[in-house]
C-alpha cells in the first residue's frame, strides 16, 4: 500500500465480532482502532480522524444512528466516512442512517470479514 496505513475505527460492542473484523482488516494491511462503546468511539473518531469508521447500530450506551448524528454535527468529524455494519436490516433503519450521512449500510450476516475487506478497498478507493 505504500506510505501511511489507512486507519479504520471499528465501533462494536461484541468482542467476537470486533476481533473478527480487526483480524481481517489488520491482515489486509490496515491500522485498526477499536471502541466497544459509542462514547469511546466518538472520542476516538475526534482524536484519531480515521479514514473509515465501521459502526454497529446496537451499542450499550448510545444508538448507532445517534453516533452518526453526533459525528456529522461536529466540524472535526463531519467529513469522516461512516459505514454501518449491523444485523438490523429494516428498510427504515437503513434509510435513516443514509439520511443522517452514513456512506453505506452493510448487513453483517451478508458479509464475511473478507467481503468487508473488499468493501473497505472500495470505500477508500484502494486496489
Amino acid at each position: 500500500m505504500g506510505g501511511q496505513k489507512k486507519k479504520i475505527l471499528i465501533i462494536e460492542d461484541d468482542p467476537t465480532q470486533s476481533m473478527m473484523y480487526e483480524v481481517a482488516l489488520t491482515t489486509a494491511g490496515y491500522k485498526t482502532i477499536m471502541a466497544s462503546t459509542a462514547k469511546s468511539g466518538i472520542a476516538l473518531a475526534q482524536k484519531e480522524k480515521p479514514d473509515l469508521i465501521y459502526l454497529d447500530m446496537v451499542l450499550g450506551d448510545i444508538s448507532g444512528s445517534d453516533v452518526i448524528k453526533i459525528l456529522k454535527a461536529d466540524p472535526l468529524t463531519k467529513e469522516l466516512t461512516i459505514v454501518v455494519l449491523s444485523n438490523l436490516n429494516k428498510k427504515e433503519t437503513i434509510d435513516k442512517c443514509r439520511q443522517l450521512g452514513a456512506t453505506d449500510f452493510l448487513i453483517k450476516m451478508q458479509y464475511l470479514p473478507k467481503d468487508v475487506v473488499e468493501k473497505t478497498k472500495e470505500y477508500l478507493k484502494i486496489n
